[in-house]
């Protein structure tokens, strides 16, 4: 009997890594370059309209690049706080003066915790600039080319958006090939990913 049976490695359109960027089966180069949110609730209408006519022109000056921007929840990380806990459950546990049911509370506590962490109640928006660029042929010298321009690329991109949102106390940083692939871990299967990275 032959197994027929399909991984997800079959399935996801990444091929691995080149230098510090995602290579695609397709045999493109992925970029991505995170993006702080704004609070529109605080700006007045004028700049809300301002703010949407810098985008626009930000948009119609690099649409050669043709950057696509991916808005999704990623969750917050309560790392520490959950280290806090357990250390006080563990504790609790070696400490024969604390009674069944202060361990039975802190236990319940930690529970409670690593629960908020992976719901979706306790994410976050982020936003991200993903830029690619098409690999002719899947040789050394192509990738090289290939890697060469993705770097321009995502350089012009940055100091555009840092002219647009300067005003507005926004952070810009460009991933490494692992931030980046976090990110697509977050959007396949988010309640797993928040325990990796």
């Amino acid at each position: 009997m032959i197994n027929n049976s399909i991984s997800f490695n079959d399935l996801s359109p990444i091929d691995g890594v080149y230098s510090d960027f995602i290579y695609l089966k397709d045999h493109t180069l992925v970029t991505m370059i995170k993006v702080k949110g704004i609070n529109l609730d605080l700006l007045s209408l004028y700049q809300q309209n301002t703010l949407f006519d810098e985008y626009g022109a930000f948009l119609a000056q690099n649409v050669h690049y043709r950057p696509q921007t991916v808005s999704m929840s990623v969750p917050i990380k309560m790392g520490d706080y959950l280290e806090k806990w357990k250390l006080q459950y563990v504790k609790s546990m070696e400490d024969h003066e604390v009674n069944e049911n202060l361990r039975q509370l802190r236990a319940s506590y930690l529970y409670t915790y690593q629960k908020t962490e992976t719901s979706l109640d306790m994410a976050v928006k982020a936003h991200f600039i993903v830029l690619t660029e098409e690999i002719k042929k899947p040789t050394l010298e192509y990738l090289h080319q290939a890697e060469k321009k993705l770097v321009e690329k995502s350089h012009e991109i940055m100091r555009s958006i840092q002219q647009v949102l300067s005003a507005y106390d926004s952070e810009q940083e460009i991933l490494s090939a692992n931030e980046a692939l976090f990110v697509l871990h977050q959007f396949l299967d988010y309640k797993t990913s928040i325990y990796y990275q």
